[in-house]
């Protein structure tokens, strides 16, 4: 009896244990999201780079094909175009408005250095709500 009491108080202490971390995992990875000023925006700059492109498409239109997918995982749209960097570098940047909260900022930055688009390398260099 006694035996068995001891394998029902480990098989509760499991359960019980298991429960707590589902529980931890869920808040972990829950998107939840924050209120956000209808007037801020939201700076990207990006570096892209492409390889095996076809031979009519441009940096800037993937760029700009790139953050048009992404921004549909977001609560925001483009204020604009993405504006290519002066230097010709890859370097783009693009405001999105309103701005993002945390779980939005993430999203956006784990869409757009996903290779969403074939042929299109892009590291997000700054992402900030202002």
């Amino acid at each position: 009896m006694t035996k068995v009491l001891g394998r029902l108080g480990l098989a509760g202490l499991g359960l019980a244990i298991g429960a707590v971390a589902v529980l931890a995992l869920m808040e972990a990875t829950l998107s939840t999201h924050d209120r956000v000023d209808r007037s801020s925006i939201t700076v990207v700059v990006v570096r892209a780079q492409m390889h095996g492109e076809e031979y009519s498409q441009t940096l800037e239109e993937m760029v700009e094909a790139l953050l048009l997918t992404c921004r549909l995982e977001v609560s925001s749209d483009l204020d604009g175009e993405p504006e290519p960097h002066a230097r010709g570098d890859g370097i783009f940047r693009a405001v999105l408005a309103p701005g993002l909260d945390d779980t939005n900022r993430r999203q956006l930055r784990g869409c757009l250095e996903d290779w969403t688009v074939d042929h299109l390398r892009v590291d997000v260099l700054r992402l900030d709500t202002v």
